[in-house]
């Protein structure tokens, strides 16, 4: 699984690393929409199915994301409490990422880092 890239045409490529044992890292770059949110879900049902402990959204390369993204985030939080895993959203300081997550209040509860550093 490490540096698996998968593609939806071009407006969304997924990246799995696995750094280290039960850590995955999950970097979706481009577009992530309605249209392709399904390709980041199956990614993180992979690693789950992997026996992942820590789950790291890499979200930096994000150019645009929509209400569907923002809950594919809430649903990956909800499943990390009950499975108790360790989840981290890294999120530029700013962008529109960061903006959808404020204007959303979603900032006050997901557990966003601002560096891939600061999680592993």
């Amino acid at each position: 699984m490490d540096g698996q890239r998968r593609e939806v045409g071009a407006m969304l490529e997924i990246s799995v690393e696995q750094p280290s044992d039960g850590v995955f890292v999950i970097t979706p770059s481009g577009e992530l929409d309605l249209s392709n949110g399904e390709l980041l879900s199956d990614a993180m049902s992979d690693a789950r199915g992997k026996d992942a402990k820590t789950l790291v959204l890499d979200l930096t390369g994000l150019t645009f994301m929509d209400s569907s993204g923002l809950r594919l985030l809430i649903d990956a939080w909800n499943e990390s409490q009950i499975a108790e895993r360790r989840l981290a959203i890294v999120v530029l300081d700013s962008g529109l990422v960061r903006r959808v997550l404020e204007v959303s209040g979603t900032d006050a509860f997901l557990p966003i880092v601002g560096r891939l550093d600061d999680v592993l």
